[in-house]
């Protein structure tokens, strides 16, 4: 009983977070081969009344008999569907980017065609003068081993808070706790 709550709740929140999916009315629309990032997307906000009609027409997709309640099944068949989409989805991306990649349409890539879309590398030397002037500590133009290593060694320093010479787990979890913390304020 407690896994079919947990299934259940699972499926809610999957319709909650994505009802397009979770309604499992129509297929879902293909996406965009480029997509931003999750990070780079504007937050959409939401109100309890958008998210209840939102689980509203969730669950009514999926209590496929009307009865207003989910058995079993109907969770199943709601979760199988979901799945289902999603898989069509990725199938469809794939086929987009295979087709982007066969440029002379044969069905088939030749390795030309797939080495046509590996990156390529550089033919100019990137700038070296920003990290030169970041480590050159004594300003001569050139960077020590004792300038190239203090920066490095200056964070494990601060992430080692026992002096042991050694960061441990809970260093390190205490290191991710404080930056996670910081980026909230």
């Amino acid at each position: 009983m407690a896994k079919l709550y947990f299934t259940l709740g699972a499926v809610l929140a999957v319709a909650a977070g994505s009802p397009a999916l979770a309604t499992a009315v129509a297929p879902a629309a293909p996406k965009p081969a480029a997509r931003a990032p999750a990070a780079a997307q504007p937050q959409q906000t939401i109100t309890r009344v958008a998210l209840t009609k939102d689980l509203d027409a969730s669950f009514k997709a999926m209590d496929t008999n009307g009865d207003g309640v989910l058995s079993a099944a109907e969770i199943s068949a709601a979760e199988l569907k979901m799945l289902q989409q999603r898989a069509a989805a990725v199938r469809t991306r794939f086929e987009a980017e295979f087709n982007k990649l066969d440029t002379n349409h044969d069905g088939q890539l030749s390795k030309a065609e797939f080495l046509a879309a590996s990156p390529q590398a550089p033919t100019t030397a990137p700038n070296g003068e920003p990290a030169l002037q970041q480590l050159d500590r004594n300003k001569d133009g050139k960077i020590s081993l004792d300038e190239y290593r203090a920066p490095k060694l200056a964070t494990f320093d601060k992430l080692d808070t026992n002096h042991d010479g050694v960061i441990s787990a809970a260093e390190r979890q205490a290191a991710q706790t404080s930056r996670t913390a910081s980026r909230k304020r």
